[in-house]
């Protein structure tokens, strides 16, 4: 089996991690301490994960990549309560769209950086609907 490690450089490991965890219930599978920084790996699935590296920490050893931002889009199944879950905790989030057939919004993380879902359910329906 393959995984995709999906690697996110941030400002704030932790605060990070918690945001994933607390919305989109990621789960934290392995945490490395580099001495002066930590990397948090989470689990989005089986077959993925997303790793928190400390943006100074990648300046430093790799800063060829540091300016690198991934744009990711998630399917969720639960896309309302996901939507009303940031709206409840007064988070930034843009409004419902539809597009391509599903519905979706953005989001930026605790250091800035937007992501998109999209409804998943929807979406596989207007896949199968247009084959």
């Amino acid at each position: 089996m393959t995984t995709a490690n999906i690697m996110l450089y941030v400002e704030d490991v932790e605060a990070n991690a918690d945001f994933w965890k607390h919305y989109l219930n990621f789960k934290e599978v392995e945490r490395y301490d580099f001495g002066d920084s930590i990397s948090i790996v989470l689990a989005v699935s089986s077959t993925c994960n997303l790793q928190l590296f400390n943006i100074d920490f990648i300046r430093k050893n790799s800063p060829e990549v540091a300016s690198n931002k991934p744009s990711l889009l998630f399917d969720i199944s639960d896309f309302d309560e996901l939507y009303a879950r940031f709206k409840e905790n007064n988070e930034t989030v843009g409004e419902i769209i539809e597009m391509g057939g599903a519905r979706t919004f953005n989001f930026p993380d605790r250091d800035g950086n937007y992501f998109a879902v999209r409804e998943a359910a929807a979406f596989s329906k207007y896949i199968l609907d247009n084959l």
